[in-house]
């Protein structure tokens, strides 16, 4: 897909007059957001950040592959497609559309990960975001170098990309009763998006300064079909959440390039990793590629670029209105190679910097929500139980504010959406008794005197 391609595309859509429902904002009373992150959300992302892992298969496709840690036959990979067909691109077509959306598109496909989890089934779902939302969303309204207009025709041209990545899910069931492996290959588009253009057309048509853009997202058919068996598990896949902070998406792609590669790596690695511990080193090679860090072992002016950018990064995320929790290792990441320090360097500072230890949470109260998270992990009931009397809608809701939770925690909970709790609570939906069971333990409600 060329750039005039996706141009021409783009500038063809037609105005039209009546105005699509669509989605609130996410940050509207919270400053953070429940975000899907199951393998497939977690490995298009690092597909995003790390251009330089992209592979070429002898056809010339190129290709990003994901093996999961706990059975490498278990492949996910993914590629660029054309926007007509699933048609995939070779890998230096692919690389041009990457690295001409890069950041941008990262932080697109967080936040249409974050407003699937407000869908009452996020397998099923269709839903428009408004391009003006998206933009406070992406921190561009305090943007005085485009116009409105030119904002939302970026933020078009960055979906329609994201529209165009591609997924294929290999996984491993067993044995074959004929002989060798069973397994499933399921390939699909990453995202569904439909792209609407409205304002006044030109003379060919077209609309080359939109007052407003709405952006239809589904996610791909891979959402039923990524675990096999129907997608049952699919669906539960969809509920395994993080949280996003409304400030990540703020930081400047363009001046804090390195830190905003951070902060989207630690959103998605903070539900699977939640003591917050790393060697930096460790974190380097997440966001930076293995010949970057090699090249500054061997290179003393590269290694002090390295270590300033760094340093750099630390300082971005601890400036932030809501800043990350960092804490320094006190034997191994000494005071003089903190940021800030002034002190003089020692001889082999850079290899010491790569072997410190540092522990970064993101910004509160995300981490106390992922601790209390694992905590309840613990508790969830396993043995049958005396039949407990009919919890009634007021009840849930009442429970639910004595314990401090929102709407959006105990859907996480329950592997439902914010939307369905909410109509939970207003009593248009009947509990299933298996879901009731667990509101019971979740709330910790007692059952009333005389029932």
């Amino acid at each position: 897909m060329s750039d005039s391609t996706s141009s021409e595309s783009l500038a063809e859509v037609r105005d039209t007059p009546d105005k699509p429902i669509t989605e609130p904002r996410l940050y509207q009373s919270r400053p953070i957001a429940p975000v899907a992150t199951p393998p497939p959300m977690v490995s298009s992302l690092h597909a995003q950040l790390r251009t330089d892992l992209w592979q070429q298969y002898p056809s010339g496709v190129g290709y990003f592959q994901h093996r999961a840690k706990g059975n490498p036959n278990n492949i996910i990979e993914h590629y660029i497609a054309n926007p007509g067909d699933i048609t995939l691109l070779p890998l230096e077509e692919a690389m041009q559309i990457i690295d001409k959306f890069g950041l941008t598109a990262a932080k697109l496909h967080l936040i249409f990960a974050a407003h699937i989890m407000r869908q009452e089934e996020p397998w099923e779902s269709l839903f428009t975001l408004e391009g003006s939302d998206l933009i406070k969303e992406m921190g561009w309204d305090k943007r005085t170098d485009l116009p409105a207009s030119k904002k939302l025709n970026e933020l078009a041209k960055t979906a329609y990309a994201l529209g165009c990545l591609a997924i294929k899910a290999t996984w491993v069931e067993g044995k074959h009763k004929k002989g060798g492996i069973r397994a499933s290959v399921d390939t699909s588009r990453m995202w569904n998006i439909q792209i609407q253009l409205t304002g006044q057309q030109n003379l060919e048509g077209k609309i080359e300064q939109p007052d407003e853009v709405y952006i239809t997202v589904q996610p791909g058919l891979w959402t039923h079909a990524f675990l096999n068996k129907a997608g049952y598990f699919a669906k539960q896949a969809l509920y395994q959440f993080g949280y996003l902070a409304q400030e990540i998406l703020k930081i400047d792609a363009y001046h804090d390039e390195l830190a905003l590669r951070l902060a989207l790596h630690l959103t998605m690695e903070s539900r699977f990793h939640t003591s917050g511990s790393y060697k930096v080193e460790t974190l380097l090679k997440a966001l930076l590629s293995q010949t970057v860090i090699d090249i500054a072992r061997s290179d003393r002016r590269k290694a002090y670029t390295l270590m300033n950018s760094w340093n750099h990064t630390l300082e971005v995320l601890l400036k932030l209105q809501r800043a990350f929790q960092i804490e320094f290792d006190q034997e191994t990441y000494p005071e003089w190679l903190r940021p800030g320090s002034k002190d003089r360097k020692k001889r082999g500072y850079f290899d010491t910097l790569l072997a410190a230890k540092i522990t970064i949470h993101p910004p509160a109260p995300i981490p106390q929500l992922l601790a209390s998270k694992a905590e309840l992990k613990q508790v969830q009931p396993r043995l049958k139980e005396a039949p407990k009397p009919k919890l009634t809608s007021n009840e849930i809701k009442e429970a639910r504010t004595a314990k401090g939770w929102t709407q959006a925690q105990l859907a996480g909970w329950l592997g439902v959406s914010q939307r369905y709790v909410s109509m939970l609570e207003r009593g248009e939906r009947i509990l299933a008794p298996e879901m009731e069971s667990q509101i019971w333990h979740l709330l910790s409600i007692s059952p009333k005197k005389g029932v």
